[in-house]
């Protein structure tokens, strides 16, 4: 089936269940900075967006190593997986979601930083703080149902848990019927423009594949938001350029390139600093069925922007909502009294409704504010988590199916872990 009857059988399905959940708003904005504590159930603390939601998990399903001694001058990371330019800034846990199944792939990482004493200042110390080279990370993935609080440990990948890590991973799960619960769900990741590195739940085994990236504009891509489960496929996206696509279930998958819209692809040279500002304002993702595309201008008005892909060809993309964001600060008639921002700031891309195409979450200083497009308007706000922002957040569609059965024998022991609770109405002080 060519990729364009692909994606329209495949969009029609997604926005029926779209359209049959859409009056109980089953998702959540999951805040990917999570947190891993001792002898706790795995818990998620669950609030309607624009409010965020977030993850705890035990630490007993993480592979460890050794923990440094009491006197050591290095200290144990659990959970967070390092931004590899700047390990600090992007301290992430929740990588990605399945999609309509609800599913959110965890990975949990076992690191080391060396922790120096460099002043003290009003009684107490400062120190400085950097990854510690030596140290190869334990690194364990997990595939949780947040709303069941079922959690899964894939098995190490070849024995071994000190695996490198990357960010472009994923999560896809496959129904034999085409339609009704998942019956097997696939971890992958593109190791390199030829090979796919996969784990597949009714193997219950990692392997290889051949995934080349043979489009010329392809090459070199930089992937640095999650990876997007659509069409039966997954998608990496470089947020200059475009998407590559695949299907990790197949031993051979065409990886046909999807350009952006053309006024927004940009030129090959853009430095690391220049791409991680642009992170800030351009987003792909699935709404309605959908896959879309949503950009902010970083100027006066801040236009914001909203594309369709098109079913009916392999890479075209049709412009759905424009709207000016300063005239809807302008338009909210002291709704929320911080709007418009003193100094102009940029709003920033958040997330996108899965259920409602014409809202979008945006990040405006230190609030979430949702805008539906179509009518020009905030329709809510939140505060940002104190200082874990920067990781961003995943939108997750809420479901009870249960994560399909593996062969796998480290997964299984993890079944007793089936206990969530659920806390919703929290007040935005109360997190964290």
């Amino acid at each position: 089936m060519s990729l364009p009857r692909l994606l329209a059988a495949a969009s029609r399905r997604l926005r029926f269940l779209s359209t049959a959940a859409a009056s109980r708003r089953p998702w959540a904005m999951v805040a990917r900075v999570a947190m891993a504590y001792k002898s706790e159930p795995p818990t998620f603390y669950l609030a309607e967006p624009p409010h965020y939601s977030y993850l705890m998990m035990p630490t007993d399903l993480i592979h460890t190593s050794d923990e440094p001694g009491p006197d050591s001058d290095v200290e144990q990371l659990l959970g967070g997986m390092f931004d590899m330019i700047d390990p600090w800034a992007n301290p992430n846990m929740v990588s990605c979601s399945s999609g309509a199944d609800g599913l959110l792939l965890v990975p949990c990482l076992d690191g080391r930083v060396a922790s120096t004493i460099v002043a003290e200042q009003g009684g107490k110390q400062v120190r400085r703080r950097a990854v510690v080279d030596a140290h190869v990370p334990d690194f364990t993935y997990l595939v949780c149902n947040p709303l069941t609080g079922q959690v899964l440990r894939v098995p190490k990948l070849w024995g071994t848990t000190k695996a490198l890590r990357d960010s472009r991973v994923g999560i896809l799960t496959q129904v034999d019927r085409g339609y009704g619960l998942p019956d097997r769900f696939v971890v992958a990741m593109h190791f390199s423009q030829k090979n796919m590195l996969r784990f597949r739940s009714d193997t219950g085994k990692w392997d290889s594949t051949k995934s080349g990236w043979e489009d010329p504009r392809a090459q070199g891509l930089k992937i640095r938001q999650e990876t997007v489960a659509f069409g039966g496929r997954l998608w990496w996206v470089d947020l200059r350029y475009g998407a590559i696509s695949a299907d990790p279930f197949a031993d051979l998958t065409e990886t046909p390139f999807v350009e952006l819209p053309k006024a927004s692809v940009l030129p090959e040279a853009q430095g690391h600093e220049a791409y991680q500002q642009l992170r800030k304002y351009r987003r792909v993702g699935v709404s309605e069925g959908r896959l879309r595309y949503v950009e902010v201008s970083q100027r006066e008005p801040f236009v914001l922007s909203s594309f369709t892909l098109d079913e009916e060809s392999s890479g075209g993309w049709t412009l759905e909502h424009r709207v000016a964001l300063s005239r809807v600060w302008a338009a909210d008639g002291g709704g929320h009294p911080w709007l418009p921002l003193q100094g102009n700031k940029t709003p920033q891309i958040c997330v996108l409704d899965p259920l409602h195409a014409n809202v979008i979450h945006v990040i405006v200083g230190e609030h979430v504010v949702a805008v539906d497009m179509d009518v020009g308007k905030v329709t809510g706000s939140s505060l940002l988590p104190p200082d874990n922002h920067r990781g961003g957040f995943i939108p997750c569609v809420l479901g009870s199916s249960q994560i399909p059965p593996s062969k796998g024998k480290d997964i299984s022991k993890n079944q007793a872990y089936a206990d969530v609770r659920v806390h919703s109405g929290r007040n935005d002080d109360e997190y964290y």
